[in-house]
């Protein structure tokens, strides 16, 4: 099996949720003998030893520039009559998607698959090109996602949500309808479209990784004895449902803590943090801010109590899935465990307002103690032999469209 790999954003370093589901999807398509070409987009020149890291795992890595000329920025206005913003910046033209439609050929890959809808153009038009299956990851129903950011953002990005929203709908709709098979990250989001009449969609769950040390079970008075901080939080710091969850927490929920507890420290980790969180995290002495770091696993180490203080979003809470995995007790809202199977809900304390919110984390800082997880529950759910199902299938609908064009040929 030859796929050739249309991923909205490039997916190393992994540093934020839709990076890291990218990533590790890449790996285990590579791991489980599947060959691979990536096409991703990148605003800055990566370093050398990241691109060597995804050349670990595909064939071939191109990556494409988001342009910052005037003539693009022009064309850009134009394409906004028909498109939403993202998927102006990632379309190809001319002579630069001769050269990738080339390359493509070349190496003849029996499936496209798009990665995020965002980068939707150019697999459509490889897919028609060479003829090749058409297929899609769903990371959110993206138009209800970009409709919850927009009520949360602010300022300037208050105008780019609504031009995210212009023409998404049904851009969005009319791509999964072109698809063979588009795998949905959440059954919630699944269900969600075949309400709407689509038969043609999976469920995909994002994969988990294992710290070595998180292989059993581990009671939470055995893990890092002596964490850094008492609350952390991991997340990108530039999306408006992630800004928002941060403010909310800093500047309503943290004051209840205090009034409990004479002392305690947070973390806030992430990447690209907007001016306004790294302006709160220096104003507020119980916080320290640690921008792109390396390790999540190191970061979740470093902590007693883990939080998801996000209100809004869709698919899918990465973040939420990689705190189950570090085996520390872990408070959200409701949000936090939206899209994942019931089967991990009770691992999660659910905090429908800021005073059971600081009241769950003042438990656990008093008397810490949770259900220990069940990595093997964990594997069931989110390991790789859903990958091993995507190939079987791909490899069953390659071949029946071999058969068929054989088919056409001799008639």
């Amino acid at each position: 099996m030859k796929i050739t790999l249309v991923c909205h954003d490039i997916p190393y370093p992994p540093i934020h949720g839709a990076r890291l589901d990218m990533w590790r999807r890449i790996k285990a398509f590579s791991n489980l003998g599947t060959e691979l070409q990536v096409i991703c987009w990148c605003s800055h020149t990566p370093k050398p030893e990241e691109v060597l890291e995804i050349r670990k795992y595909a064939k071939q890595v191109f990556l494409i520039k988001f342009p910052k000329t005037l003539g693009s920025f022009i064309r850009r206005i134009i394409d906004l009559l028909k498109y939403p913003l993202e998927v102006t910046s990632r379309i190809v033209r001319g002579k630069e998607f001769k050269l990738l439609l080339s390359d493509v050929a070349a190496f003849n890959p029996d499936v496209i698959f798009l990665d995020g809808i965002h980068g939707g153009e150019v697999a459509i038009q490889l897919s028609q090109h060479l003829n090749r299956l058409l297929v899609i990851r769903s990371h959110n129903i993206e138009h209800l996602y970009y409709k919850r950011k927009l009520a949360s953002a602010k300022g300037l990005n208050k105008l780019k949500r609504y031009l995210s929203l212009s023409n998404l709908a049904k851009y969005e709709i009319n791509l999964l309808k072109k698809s063979t098979l588009f795998y949905d990250i959440s059954l919630d989001d699944l269900n969600f479209w075949r309400s709407q009449g689509l038969t043609n969609g999976r469920y995909l769950p994002p994969l988990i990784e294992f710290p070595e040390e998180n292989k059993e079970a581990i009671p939470i008075n055995k893990l890092s004895p002596n964490p850094v901080y008492d609350i952390v939080f991991l997340g990108n710091l530039f999306s408006d449902n992630n800004v928002a969850g941060i403010i909310w927490f800093i500047t309503q929920v943290m004051p209840i803590i205090r009034l409990a507890l004479p002392t305690f420290t947070v973390l806030i980790a992430g990447s690209n943090p907007v001016q306004h969180v790294r302006q709160l995290c220096e104003e507020t002495a119980e916080v320290d801010l640690k921008i792109n770091p390396v390790s999540s696993t190191e970061v979740y180490k470093s902590g007693r109590v883990l939080i998801n203080p996000v209100s809004a979003g869709s698919g899918v809470s990465i973040k939420s899935l990689e705190m189950l995995v570090s085996g520390r007790p872990i408070v959200s809202t409701p949000q936090g465990i939206a899209g994942l199977p019931e089967q991990v809900h009770h691992y999660f304390k659910i905090a429908v307002d800021k005073s059971c919110f600081a009241e769950a984390i003042i438990r656990f800082l008093s008397e810490p103690f949770r259900e220990n997880v069940n990595p093997g529950v964990l594997e069931d759910l989110f390991g790789y032999k859903a990958i091993e199902g995507v190939i079987s299938e791909l490899d069953s609908r390659v071949s029946l469209s071999k058969s068929n064009q054989l088919a056409r040929s001799k008639s």
